[in-house]
C-alpha cells in the first residue's frame, strides 16, 4: 500500500522539534561563537591593562577574568553544538538587541565625560549611568513594569558601586566628582558607602510598594 506523500513519515514524526536541520546552525553553536567573539573583543580592548593580583587587583584584573570565563563558556557551547546539536535558531526581532546595545553605548558615554567633537557628555558616574542604562534596556520588552525596572536599577547600581568601587577599588567613577564638595571631610569611599546605602533603601522601599500593590490587586 503506497503512502500519501503529503503525510509525514514515521522518522519525521519522531524527530525532536527544531533539530536536525543543519548540524551547526543551532543555538548552542552560534551562541558559543558570539561569546568567543565577545571575549576576543574584550581582550583587544583591554590592551596592556595590568591584571595585578588577588590582593591588589589592577584595572585589567576583573575584566580579563570575566573575559576568560566568557571564552570558556563560549568554547563549551561550541563543542556542545557540534557534537550534540541543539535547537534551531528561531526568527527573532531586532528590537531587543538594538535597544540593549543602545543602553550599553549610553552607559559607556555617560559614566565619565566623553568628548564627541565639540560636545562633551556629562560624567554622571555609575550612580547615574547605571539606572539610565537599565531603564533604556527596559524598552527591549514591549510589556514592561516600570516599578520592577526601578527596583532593578537601584539595587544593581548599589551592587556595582560596592563591588567595583569599594571592594575591588577599580578606577571607575561611582558618582560625579563634584559631589565631594557637599561632603567636606569625607573620603571618596565613605561617599560610596552612603550612595550605595541610599540606593538600597530606595530599592527596598520600591519593593515594598510593589508587594503592597500586588497584594491589593
Amino acid at each position: 500500500m503506497s503512502q500519501d506523500p503529503s503525510q509525514p513519515t514515521q522518522s519525521e514524526t519522531m524527530r525532536p522539534p527544531g533539530k536536525g536541520r543543519g548540524r551547526l546552525l543551532n543555538q548552542s553553536f552560534i551562541g558559543g561563537l558570539c561569546l568567543l567573539g565577545l571575549a576576543g573583543s574584550a581582550f583587544l580592548a583591554m590592551g596592556d591593562l595590568a591584571s595585578g593580583s588577588l590582593r591588589a587587583m589592577g584595572p585589567g584584573g576583573m575584566p580579563r577574568g570575566t573575559a576568560w570565563l566568557i571564552a570558556v563558556i563560549g568554547a563549551g557551547m561550541v563543542v556542545a553544538g557540534i557534537f550534540r546539536g541543539g535547537e534551531a535558531i528561531p526568527r527573532i526581532s531586532v528590537r531587543g538587541p538594538v535597544i540593549i546595545m543602545l543602553a550599553l553605548v549610553v552607559f559607556a558615554f555617560t559614566i565619565r565625560p566623553t568628548p564627541i567633537g565639540s560636545f562633551t557628555t556629562p560624567g554622571i558616574g555609575i550612580v547615574g549611568a547605571g539606572p539610565l542604562a537599565v531603564l533604556i534596556a527596559g524598552f527591549a520588552e514591549r510589556d514592561r513594569d516600570w516599578l520592577d525596572l526601578a527596583i532593578l536599577a537601584a539595587a544593581l547600581t548599589a551592587f556595582c558601586i560596592l563591588l567595583f568601587g569599594y571592594l575591588l577599588n577599580l578606577p571607575m567613577p561611582a558618582f560625579p566628582v563634584s559631589w565631594l564638595k557637599y561632603f567636606p571631610g569625607w573620603s571618596q569611599r565613605q561617599v560610596m558607602l552612603l550612595v550605595s546605602g541610599a540606593l538600597l533603601v530606595v530599592a527596598l522601599a520600591l519593593y515594598l510598594v510593589r508587594r503592597r500593590r500586588g497584594g491589593n490587586a
